[in-house]
């Protein structure tokens, strides 16, 4: 006979109500999916009519409350703001308070703090004076390279890894178009990301223009007709003569068919952590083409899975292109062993029961007598 584990409240504060963002819905995966481990979560924050529809469909409360971040010249308003907060934490008696992003000492992580209740959050770079530093329990990332910077801080005992909350059935369920996409004319490759300079396109055109045999891109992602570097790129494009290979798309939610289409998913970041949509490619059998930076490494397997590049290599990135793009069988058999790493690898459940765990560990050492606490304040 199973028996249940005892309930524990977390409330978690969300610092966007976009449900385009994978940060929202990593929170509404882990209310959902940590219930049967007896999590219950209340959202607060920053919400919509939307998100509180979602909330509510996945097992959450939800909360019309959101912190103030800390500032000399407010001081006033903020030491309102944490007594407001101490008062409803006081009201709403959660175990944990989980913050989607610490920001600069939120009133919410002092109030929990005045309250003797324990605080995570979603790992960030290491901010020396930040007050959430001293409030903060334990900073949770996906991999390693995004607690990077809290490992070589003060902070370092507090940095923990649970993995993603990449669910394989959100995919499945975008595989219907939204709108058409152009037929492809050649091998596709296909980019999904924002179109900021940090995610390499312009080393991507780039590398377009120095392929002898090119494949077509499709660029999935933010506004292209917006002005600043998504005009750059465009521009870019056009002076290498490669416009024509490359179709613009704006951000749009059916990734399952636009991956569909792909014979390629390629990232060429030249800083990244452990982004969603190589996960998303590899679970649909797609190699992938990325820059061997950050969390990259952790999911992609050189010359297994994929190829990786040093990033804003333009060169070793058209070559890893023109590899696949000519080698039908080294995309089958890449794309097969990503399928099969993304399946062993990356489970939304075992993240899950991981988050939980660390919830209970941290409630069971604020119930603990004061000289215990440090030692139980993350654990193993």
């Amino acid at each position: 006979m199973t028996i249940a584990p005892p309930p524990l409240d977390v409330l978690l504060e969300v610092n966007s109500a976009d449900l385009r963002i994978g940060a929202v819905n990593d929170a509404l995966d882990l209310a959902e999916l940590a219930a049967p481990a007896g999590v219950r979560f209340t959202i607060c924050g920053t919400l919509t009519d939307e998100l509180r529809r979602e909330a509510a469909r996945r097992g959450a409360r939800t909360l019309e409350r959101r912190s103030r971040t800390f500032s000399r010249s407010g001081l006033p308003l903020y030491a309102i703001d944490v007594l407001r907060w101490a008062a409803t934490l006081l009201r709403e008696r959660p175990d944990v308070v989980h913050l989607n992003y610490p920001g600069w000492g939120p009133s919410l992580a002092c109030a929990a703090r005045l309250c003797r209740i324990p605080v995570v959050a979603r790992a960030g770079p290491y901010a020396a004076q930040n007050p959430s530093n001293r409030w903060i329990d334990a900073h949770i990332g996906n991999c390693q390279a995004h607690i990077a910077s809290l490992c070589d801080s003060p902070l370092a005992g507090r940095a923990v890894v649970t993995g993603d909350l990449f669910r394989p059935d959100r995919v499945r369920a975008t595989s219907a178009l939204e709108r058409a996409l152009p037929p492809k004319r050649a091998v596709r490759a296909v980019f999904l990301g924002q179109v900021v300079e940090r995610k390499g396109l312009h080393v991507l055109v780039e590398a377009l223009a120095r392929m002898e045999a090119p494949c077509e891109l499709l660029a999935v992602g933010g506004d292209w007709s917006a002005a600043g570097y998504a005009a750059h790129v465009r521009e870019l494009a056009r002076e290498a003569g490669v416009l024509e290979q490359i179709h613009f798309e704006n951000h749009r939610q059916d990734v399952g068919a636009i991956l569909a289409t792909a014979d390629i998913f390629v990232l060429p970041s030249l800083s990244d952590a452990r982004p969603r949509s190589i996960i998303e490619a590899m679970s649909l059998g797609i190699p992938v083409v990325a820059s061997d930076v950050g969390g990259i490494p952790s999911l992609v397997v050189n010359e297994e899975t994929g190829l990786l590049v040093p990033p804003g290599d333009a060169v070793r990135l058209a070559s890893a292109l023109q590899r696949l793009t000519d080698a039908a069988p080294l995309r089958r058999r890449m794309g097969d062993a990503g399928r099969a790493r993304a399946q062993a690898e990356c489970r939304p459940d075992r993240t899950a029961l991981a988050y939980a765990a660390l919830y209970r560990r941290l409630a069971a050492a604020a119930r603990a007598p004061s000289r215990d606490r440090a030692v139980a304040r993350v654990g193993s």
